[in-house]
């Protein structure tokens, strides 16, 4: 049997050689008869032979270039208006696959205007198409998805095209992070697809919605899609890319804690496909996904030489900054984890600065404007076939029903009559739904204007009273100290120092918030939830706190289980209940008591600060998170406050999908409580 599969092998492979051979010197020779017949053509059928030699050699990109630019050339000068078209497509097709995308789009919008004039809507089609897909391979998102919508126009007849163009809308989609749109799109494609029984179309399908439900941190979704994936490429034999959704596979079970090892035995699985296919590019999202296994593995030292082998094999084989970008995150976390902050730190820097020369900040709503005018015309387009049809049938009617004319006639006046009855009537309710769909979006605008004003009104509050008063102080007691530092006793100057100090604590205090504000209102906060310990917040929060409590003699008492863990952004809670603490020990008394404390209700963890301070009136209570609220006092010891803490914490609450309110009485103290989500999986 060993003899027999050995001899079947070799059989075999001397068959592949011998068509390749015959391949090659049938290509070869039909150049070379293409390369005698231009001796004896004229101009003209020179042209469509050099756009038959650029076809030929496309496998040698210079030498299909050369011929098409040589068409070119002959059919300009002979006016010969499709040949022209055509070899400027040529030069997008081998300028595309040599990834000069920049390139190719120049050559395809040469092409479209051509055939225009000729009205070739498959060949417009193609070039939108692929100018498309030029400008989402260049990170250029919405002018791809208005390339894709525009060539939908050429293509509503045919349901092949109009599904792989909602499919590129849905890759585009999902690449910018918009997964609802890109879920929808794919979706429309697949159905289409599922109709057409278009099978290789519906596994890529698939997959799409797979990625796309992962990056969107649903991996149930994702994993139910790219077994669906699997199943029908592997129903066409498709081995390349039932590579590619094993790969996927692996990725998705690294989110679940007891599938970690099914997820390294997947990944090593695809790599071994991989190589077999050739593609050793593929070895550098391999080694990261691996990391990121050892990771969560506590494997530190070996995730941190898989992560360093991903960064070489990216830089190797070009990968782009994306697979860079997840690298230094995780390569950032697990040296936190194993208290190498040095390291931590420059890996999170070399991390953010990837992060930021990805970030796309077009207009998202110019594409969504497009897609609408593409639908409301492809209504318009149908109306006007049904009414060219209805009146085709009239006219067939009359023609079969002369003895009834008059009936006919009649008949057809009512009908038209009740039709645009009825018209005027959907109309009317179309116009009120409209109206009433600017008015609310009038008393939405109005409500932002209002909500923007008091943010205006409070910047310019805290700039012109808040931060202006503490910095007198400083100044003032600085003067005198410059000046008259003999004059003054041991005593004074002592004082004098403490009121710098409290001072510059108070613009450190005010200038963190206000910052962590403007970046929450310019939307360059980025929230990056993660599971973390109850604990760790809390010690983060209360340490840098813990001497203006010692100043004031005030204990601060703990209550909570310390195994308890949260899901939410780690830097803005600790904001939040560094915020609530020094609240607290501002508005309590010498001798005073704070107590901080934790529990988890169902799929929450509910945290509260309780103080014994002189506490809140019920008025100044409703007021204290709104942005236009005016509540500010002073603290004990005359401590300043700009109300700007608490409505920094609503907004670092909600962000993390979570609740925080008051309760308090003047005299009584006051307790302010607020909820995280408990664990990934309800909060997701």
């Amino acid at each position: 049997m060993h003899i027999t599969n050995l001899a079947m092998k070799k059989l075999f492979l001397l068959v592949v050689l011998f068509l390749i051979v015959n391949l090659v010197v049938s290509s070869q020779s039909k150049v070379d008869s293409l390369l005698q017949l231009c001796n004896k053509a004229t101009e003209k059928e020179k042209t469509e032979l050099f756009l038959e030699l650029s076809f030929n050699t496309r496998s040698d990109s210079a030498k299909s270039n050369q011929y098409s630019r040589m068409a070119n050339q002959l059919a300009v000068q002979n006016k010969q208006i499709p040949e022209q078209a055509k070899s400027f497509n040529y030069l997008g097709e081998t300028t595309y696959y040599k990834r000069n995308y920049a390139e190719a789009i120049t050559y395809y919008q040469k092409a479209i205007p051509l055939y225009e004039q000729i009205k070739d809507s498959s060949n417009i089609y193609d070039c939108q198409n692929s100018i498309g897909l030029c400008y989402h391979y260049m990170f250029q998102g919405e002018k791809a998805i208005a390339r894709f919508i525009t060539a939908l126009k050429y293509c509503e007849k045919d349901p092949e095209r109009t599904a792989n163009l909602y499919s590129n809308i849905g890759m585009v989609h999902s690449r910018m992070n918009n997964y609802k749109d890109a879920i929808d799109n794919y979706r429309k494609s697949l159905r289409i697809n599922l109709s057409i029984h278009d099978t290789a179309s519906i596994a890529v399908n698939y997959n799409g919605l797979g990625d796309t439900f992962s990056w969107s941190y649903m991996p149930d979704s994702a994993l139910v899609n790219f077994l669906k994936s699997y199943y029908y490429f592997k129903k066409i034999k498709a081995v390349d890319r039932q590579a590619i959704v094993v790969s996927n596979l692996a990725s998705v079970y690294t989110n679940y804690p007891d599938s970690l090892n099914k997820a390294l035995d997947y990944f090593n699985q695809a790599w071994d496909s991989f190589q077999k296919l050739g593609w050793n590019h593929y070895e550098a999202d391999i080694r990261q996904g691996i990391a990121s296994i050892y990771n969560k593995q506590g494997k530190y030292k070996e995730a941190i030489v898989a992560y360093n082998e991903s960064l070489r094999l990216t830089d190797q084989f070009n990968r782009g900054f994306s697979l860079k970008k997840v690298n230094y995150e995780g390569l950032a976390g697990v040296y936190e984890k194993m208290g190498d902050y040095k390291k931590a730190f420059q890996n999170y820097v070399l991390y953010t600065q990837y992060n930021d020369s990805m970030v796309q900040k077009e207009k998202y709503e110019q594409i969504i404007s497009l897609e609408k005018q593409y639908e409301t015309e492809k209504k318009q387009n149908e109306i006007i076939r049904l009414q060219s049809r209805q009146e085709l049938m009239d006219v067939q009617l009359q023609k079969n029903k002369q003895l009834k004319i008059l009936g006919f006639v009649t008949a057809s006046l009512l009908l038209i009559f009740v039709f645009f009855v009825l018209i005027r009537y959907f109309d009317k309710i179309k116009l009120n739904q409209l109206l009433e769909d600017k008015n609310k979006k009038i008393e939405q605008s109005e409500s932002e204007l209002r909500v923007l004003n008091a943010a205006k009104n409070k910047f310019f509050s805290i700039i012109a009273h808040d931060l202006k008063n503490p910095f007198h102080t400083v100044m003032g007691y600085s003067y005198l100290l410059s000046k008259d530092y003999e004059r003054f006793t041991e005593e004074e100057r002592r004082k004098f120092a403490s009121d710098i100090h409290h001072s510059t604590n108070n613009i450190f205090r005010l200038l963190q918030n206000l910052l962590e504000w403007s970046r929450s209102q310019t939307g360059r906060l980025m929230y990056n939830p993660r599971e973390i310990e109850l604990k760790r917040i809390i010690d983060n929060s209360v340490s840098v706190l813990r001497s203006l409590a010692d100043q004031k003699n005030i204990v601060v008492k703990f209550d909570y289980d310390e195994a308890l863990n949260l899901f939410a952004d780690p830097q803005m809670i600790e904001t939040v209940l560094r915020n609530l603490v020094n609240n607290a020990i501002k508005f309590t008394p010498e001798d005073g008591t704070i107590e901080i404390t934790a529990h988890q209700i169902d799929d929450h963890i509910s945290i509260c600060v309780k103080d014994s301070g002189v506490g809140i009136s019920e008025e100044d209570a409703r007021n204290l998170f709104q942005i236009a609220s005016t509540v500010k006092r002073k603290g004990t010891n005359n401590e300043d406050g700009s109300g700007l803490g608490l409505i920094l914490c609503k907004e670092f609450v909600d962000k993390n999908n979570g609740t925080i309110w008051v309760n308090s009485s003047l005299g009584e103290g006051s307790s302010f409580f607020f909820t995280v989500p408990a664990r990934m999986e309800k909060s997701q």
